[in-house]
């Protein structure tokens, strides 16, 4: 990548999350020996049921107590609930699933306005290492404004600059790919994919007929030329189904 640039926010420089109600929270789990989902559920059932109060519909089902509406610490409950499943998934607690991946929806609102801010030069978002990171890629050079929202995240964050492509002229290069080889009755299935951190154009594809010559065949599809010289589209040819090629 010509004129490459990465600049690495540590995560011990980064904000903490503020949880102060999350942390009451785990001290009432540890005195108490109930597991911390067991007590958070108790508490939203408690707010839910206190400050926002539903009707019982059928059968005296309160939605209300079953389905706490609330939001601790920012986390809405329902995402609460989805991080007991993805502690027993990896393996991990429940107070870690919090600490590592508690944050996603106020990472996510991050995320969009570098999205809607610099849609002409993001080159990709993404996670690593299970969340504990983030990597912000860009075309050209690294946008200090896209700097100051990155250090709004309680997290470590890479951002690269200069990579020479964003996301969207990757996008509207597989979309060209794609609505060639829909065009093209010699193919019988695809599966296309693009990758953010290489700017590859991946399409994996299955000839009615298998030809003799691979090369020859893909010249043959006239695939469109990417717009931009940093992205480039790779031809693999599969004997076998790979997709459902709508048309």
């Amino acid at each position: 990548m010509a004129g490459a640039e990465t600049i690495v926010l540590r995560r011990a420089d980064q904000p903490q999350a503020h949880r102060p109600t999350l942390e009451r929270l785990k001290r009432e789990a540890a005195s108490s020996g109930r597991p911390l989902e067991e007590v958070v559920k108790r508490y939203a059932t408690r707010v839910a049921a206190t400050s926002s109060p539903k009707p019982t519909n059928f059968e005296g089902h309160d939605p209300a107590v079953t389905d706490p509406d609330v939001t601790i610490d920012g986390i809405p409950y329902a995402e609460l609930v989805d991080l007991g499943t993805v502690a027993r998934s990896e393996g991990i607690s429940y107070e870690e699933a919090i600490d590592r991946f508690g944050s996603q929806s106020s990472n996510s609102r991050v995320i969009d306005k570098l999205r809607a801010e610099f849609p002409d030069e993001i080159a990709g978002v993404r996670y690593v290492d299970h969340q504990p990171g983030l990597r912000v890629g860009f075309k050209g050079p690294i946008p200090p404004r896209a700097i100051e929202l990155a250090r709004t995240l309680p997290m470590e964050v890479t951002l690269i600059g200069g990579k020479g492509f964003s996301a969207a002229e990757l996008r509207r290069t597989q979309n060209a790919v794609v609505s060639r080889l829909r065009s093209r009755p010699e193919v019988a299935t695809m599966m296309t994919h693009s990758d953010e951190e290489t700017g590859h154009v991946k399409v994996t594809l299955q000839p009615k007929v298998m030809p003799d010559d691979a090369e020859e065949f893909t010249r043959g599809l006239q695939l469109p030329q990417p717009e931009n010289p940093h992205i480039t589209v790779e031809v693999t040819l599969s004997a076998e189904p790979v997709a459902v090629l709508p048309r």
